[in-house]
């Protein structure tokens, strides 16, 4: 009986402590704080603020080995083409239509600490403002992005200098299709 008072307490403090790390690295991993975007898919990451979930927030970017967005960014992400099937490196990828009004933006495809983008600088765009961006392998003419690997990865959109309050009008956002496999 004298054993058992000790172990109490032992036990309670290490179930505290796993369901404590194991609530952090859920919401590191972003359940909390990626919101929809648009009717396509995109997902929205906001941070920025100073409440707890902008600890989180920065906590996800940081365990990636990655520097979080600044305030006044809206990062935009997804993982499925339009059709809902996961992105893989070894599909051809579309990326087509008009980005929001900013001053400065980037397309990222990503796969852990493997990156690759294209910015507004490099990208070619039509007289009317729209742009495509082939996501593939092997090249193609216009807007290239070389996906990181064969697996499965993100498509990130980053968009700088745009009212990080104002909702995104519906239909902004590039759509996302899986042209071939």
């Amino acid at each position: 009986m004298a054993m058992k008072r000790p172990l109490l307490p032992l036990i309670m403090l290490a179930t505290g402590t796993i369901l404590g790390v194991l609530s952090a690295a859920r919401l590191l991993d972003g359940q909390a704080e990626a919101t929809s975007a648009d009717a396509n898919a995109w997902q929205e990451w906001r941070g920025g603020g100073d409440d707890l979930r902008n600890t989180y927030f920065t906590g996800h970017f940081l365990s990636q080995g990655q520097v979080p967005p600044p305030k006044g960014t809206r990062l935009l992400v997804r993982s499925t083409d339009d059709e809902g099937q996961t992105l893989r490196g070894s599909c051809v990828i579309s990326v087509e239509g008009k980005l929001p009004a900013a001053r400065w933006w980037f397309v990222a495809a990503t796969s852990g600490s493997q990156r690759v983008t294209l910015d507004a600088a490099q990208a070619v765009r039509e007289a009317d403002g729209s742009m495509v961006i082939a996501v593939a392998s092997a090249p193609t003419p216009g807007n290239w992005l070389v996906p990181p690997g064969d697996g499965a990865y993100e498509l990130q959109l980053v968009l700088l200098g745009l009212d990080d309050t104002a909702a995104l009008a519906p239909g902004s956002l590039p759509r996302v299709r899986k042209l071939w496999c």
